[in-house]
């Protein structure tokens, strides 16, 4: 079996140049295959909406709050620069995920690898990503206990979960993401839950996580996915969502080339469990183009998806729906 492992689904290439068109209603626009680049840009302009920003004086540190209400602290003084305390304006942008819908359009599922190598879905807490740069230069932060966060545990649950730890995702330049553990306690960042909050400390920046990973119940098995005809790794995604767990999202990383189908290496399938898998991809408009079916997981099971499955929906529309999913 030929396959391509991708970790997300928009690696930028040529896209067949096949039409394919679906009408919407008697007079609305046809469903086709979005280039590769189209699929790209439309996932980082859903980015750059939900980034926000700030400005600060260096000396007088940072003191941000969310949208949602997580505080973000640097103390005064320990903004550094290659070694050196920074003077003057500085610009934080930061960027919070909680909802599986929220991720899905943005392209962000919870998939990570733990410390001995394994992969596997992930339970958040959180997923942040943080920004701190002047002049469009790249800042740090060199005191101890470098920065801090105060994040209310009520945007994903009720009370903190011990097993929550701190992970970093690292994304290449095609935006495909690979979580990694960083554990509860090492030597440059610390996660501590208590009362109504979770209490992280860090030197990390770019994508951040409060996580861990979900041990899914044996026996597993491979499932395929077969997107509409011209659909591929390149231009659409295919997620998985699991009807108890609205803060996971887990996604199918490997295309075969032979069967030209979405499938994945990690385990994600159970035997028998139920959940929903979901194709997504894009318009030239910025809309987006999904279909989605309740699964119950066989041995080798292929889920097809058809041109006619396919439907549009504006961004917020489908993040709603999908958050709501039961």
């Amino acid at each position: 079996m030929k396959t391509t492992n991708f970790f997300g689904t928009i690696i930028l290439a040529a896209v067949m140049a096949t039409t394919i068109s679906c009408s919407e209603g008697n007079d609305g626009p046809t469903i086709q295959p979005p280039m590769p680049a189209m699929f790209r840009q439309v996932l980082n302009n859903a980015f750059n909406d939900i980034l926000q920003s700030g400005t600060f004086t260096a000396e007088d540190g940072i003191n941000f709050i969310s949208e949602a209400g997580v505080t973000f602290t640097i103390d005064p003084g320990c903004i550094f620069k290659d070694g050196l305390p920074v003077s003057g304006t500085v610009n934080f942008e930061f960027a919070e995920l909680y909802k599986r819908g929220n991720m899905m359009v943005v392209n962000k599922p919870l998939m990570g690898t733990d410390v001995g190598g394994d992969k596997g879905p992930m339970i958040t807490g959180g997923q942040f990503y943080l920004k701190l740069t002047q002049d469009g230069e790249q800042l740090t932060t060199a005191c101890f206990p470098g920065y801090s966060m105060v994040v209310p545990v009520s945007l994903t649950g009720e009370t903190p979960d011990p097993d929550m730890t701190f992970w970093t995702g690292t994304e290449d330049e095609d935006g495909n993401m690979l979580w990694n553990d960083e554990g509860r306690g090492q030597e440059e960042n610390w996660l501590f839950g208590e009362g109504a909050n979770y209490n992280l400390f860090g030197y990390y920046f770019g994508w951040i996580n409060i996580d861990i990973l979900w041990n899914l119940p044996d026996p597993k098995c491979p499932i395929w996915i077969k997107p509409p005809h011209g659909y591929n790794h390149k231009n659409s995604s295919v997620y998985v969502v699991y009807k108890d767990q609205p803060g996971s999202l887990a996604y199918m990383d490997v295309w075969d080339t032979d069967k030209e189908m979405f499938t994945e290496h990690y385990g994600l399938a159970p035997e028998g469990m139920n959940f929903y898998v979901i194709f997504m991809s894009v318009l030239d408009d910025g809309r987006y183009v999904y279909s989605y079916k309740d699964v119950t997981v066989e041995n080798n099971q292929i889920i097809s998806f058809e041109i006619s499955d396919l439907k549009i929906m504006a961004k917020d529309a489908l993040i709603a729906l999908i958050n709501n999913l039961q």
